[in-house]
């Protein structure tokens, strides 16, 4: 008689968690959704911010080219002195 009832009781748990499945499934379905959508934006901002890298690294070498190219021009010819008190722009 006892193996009975604990065949009875394991039957209607079994039953139970097969009923209670489904319920389960909707809300893992849109977990597995949501993950993927996160998977493929973090691949969307792991290439942009690998091309913003890019980019600031080429513009850092922009401006040391201009800054070395400054430092070379020999600024004393033609470029007049400039004091902002004596020389006043036109709109002041």
């Amino acid at each position: 008689m006892f193996p009975e009832i604990l065949y009875e009781e394991c039957k209607l748990t079994t039953q139970q968690n097969l009923d209670e499945q489904p319920s389960f499934s909707a809300p893992i379905e849109d977990l597995q959704v949501r993950i993927a959508f996160l998977d493929d934006l973090v691949d969307q901002l792991n290439d942009q911010v690998a091309r913003q890298n890019a980019e600031i690294a080429d513009l850092k070498k922009q401006m040391q080219m201009l800054y070395r190219r400054i430092e070379s021009a020999d600024l004393s010819e033609g470029i007049a002195a400039f004091d902002p008190m004596t020389n006043r722009p036109p709109h002041y």
